[in-house]
């Protein structure tokens, strides 16, 4: 009988989350997660978006140990208790290896509030548009000296739950100043025409862009908006978007349509990229298994026709 080993003797088996937090209820290290892959493409993070609200969800998207796990509030249907429990469930079931981003609705206080106390790692603030905007939401996300984000005491218990990596921090209100990234997004004209202020603010970790919204607000047709060639227009606003970006060594953030797109995106500046939406990686694998499905019960017919039709003969 081979000798047992508990599971803290056996290093091998423990995730690789070299940006977790002490506790796994507080943010992991976005900000150096970030910094590093900015500084060396390999380390670039892949992650997957998450829009269907159910926790048995993030259970399962988090035990495959992406890099991060983008849960968008935004237009997700999360409730605030699904919201602070999926964040929870994501880091546990990855054991620390997955960061939570959140996409919060603009001027949303309560879901901002619900994933920073829940331990998220990065806020999206959606349809940013000036260098105040951003300046105010640090205000609002981040602790003193930074801003005047509220301290909740239902997230610790002191003495029992209190661990942080830096010293003398047994609130963890460093573990959030020095962790937690905002990530503003640039979806419209005006954004776009204030990109290079909004990209300059002090304290922004990443940019986003939004080229749904970019191009539904320039009035361009979103019928390439998934592909083919880009309206000149929308490669202007790109390339605009791109330098500004990396003109204050910032990551991009974003999603692929596919991982064929990773390479050049990656090319490009992005730094974390979602390589699977869960509503379409679920419906795609769906739909896939009906057409195979009913081509081969088209191709059974047709053969068992032919057979049948030569034995008449």
């Amino acid at each position: 009988m081979a000798e047992y080993k508990s599971y803290s003797e056996q290093p091998h088996l423990h995730a690789q989350a070299p940006y977790r937090a002490a506790m796994l209820t507080y943010p992991g290290n976005l900000k150096k997660a970030l910094r590093d892959a900015q500084a060396d493409p390999a380390k670039t993070l892949f992650g997957v978006a998450h829009g269907i609200p159910s926790t048995f969800v993030t259970k399962l998207l988090a035990s495959t140990k992406p890099d991060f796990i983008w849960i968008d509030v935004e237009h997700g249907m999360f409730n605030r208790l699904e919201l602070h429990d999926a964040i929870h469930a994501a880091q546990t079931h990855s054991e620390g290896r997955a960061l939570v981003i959140v996409r919060v609705p603009k001027h949303d206080e309560l879901s901002l509030t619900t994933a920073l106390d829940a331990g998220a790692s990065g806020i999206v603030i959606p349809h940013v548009e000036s260098a105040q905007e951003v300046k105010d939401m640090i205000k609002e996300m981040y602790y003193p000296p930074i801003g005047h984000r509220s301290f909740s005491p239902w997230t610790f218990t002191p003495g029992v739950s209190d661990a942080s990596l830096y010293p003398n921090d047994s609130y963890n209100v460093a573990t959030s100043n020095n962790h937690v990234c905002i990530i503003p997004q640039i979806e419209s004209v005006k954004g776009v025409e204030n990109v290079e202020e909004i990209a300059a603010v002090p304290g922004v970790s990443a940019l986003m862009f939004g080229p749904g919204d970019y191009m539904i607000d320039a009035g361009l047709d979103l019928s390439n908006a998934l592909g083919g060639e880009p309206h000149p227009t929308f490669a202007k606003a790109m390339g605009k978007f791109g330098a500004a970006a990396h003109a204050n060594n910032l990551p991009i953030f974003g999603g692929a349509l596919s991982v064929e797109m990773v390479p050049m995106l990656i090319q490009q500046g992005f730094r974390a990229i979602a390589v699977q939406f869960d509503v379409w990686g679920l419906s795609k694998l769906i739909h896939g298994s009906l057409t195979q499905a009913r081509a081969a019960a088209q191709k059974v017919t047709a053969e068992t026709n032919g057979q049948s039709n030569g034995a008449e003969q």
